[in-house]
């Protein structure tokens, strides 16, 4: 196994998958790449990220980078020294699927349900759509 990719949102779940996909880089030897998709806002919560701060996208972007630092440290807490941070956009599923390919992951650790600021990340249908469509080997973790 070459590289793992935990798809994160900072939700309690995601965390576990975090764990769980940091054991398993760090017993592999497998490369971990962190990643989180942001995107699908609703409209309440685009105009409260507005208000919040004038610039939305960086807004946004800032939200991201907050999610993958702590994760970051999760990640590294479990022994996993070298950690690829990524940012994605637009719908969750597909955004995740297109990181997939385009890191030509090994395995593909997701958290069973989650939400967060940025949006709601892992549904349950999220999660069924990984686990059917992902080209890699796909961990969901409860």
């Amino acid at each position: 196994m070459h590289r793992i990719i935990v798809a994160t949102d900072g939700s309690t779940t995601a965390n576990r998958a975090i764990d769980a996909g940091a054991v398993l880089a760090k017993c592999t030897g497998a490369d971990l790449v962190l990643l989180t998709i942001g995107g699908s806002v609703t409209g309440a919560e685009l105009r409260e990220l507005a208000d919040e701060a004038g610039d939305l996208s960086d807004t946004m972007q800032s939200a991201a980078d907050k999610i993958l630092e702590q994760a970051r440290r999760r990640a590294q807490r479990q022994g996993v020294r070298s950690v690829t941070l990524k940012t994605g956009w637009g719908d969750p599923g597909d955004a995740i699927i297109d990181a997939v390919r385009q890191l030509k992951a090994d395995m593909l650790v997701v958290g069973r349900r989650g939400q967060s600021r940025l949006s709601a990340l892992f549904l349950g249908s999220v999660s069924q759509k990984l686990a059917s469509f992902a080209p890699c080997a796909v961990m969901v973790v409860p």
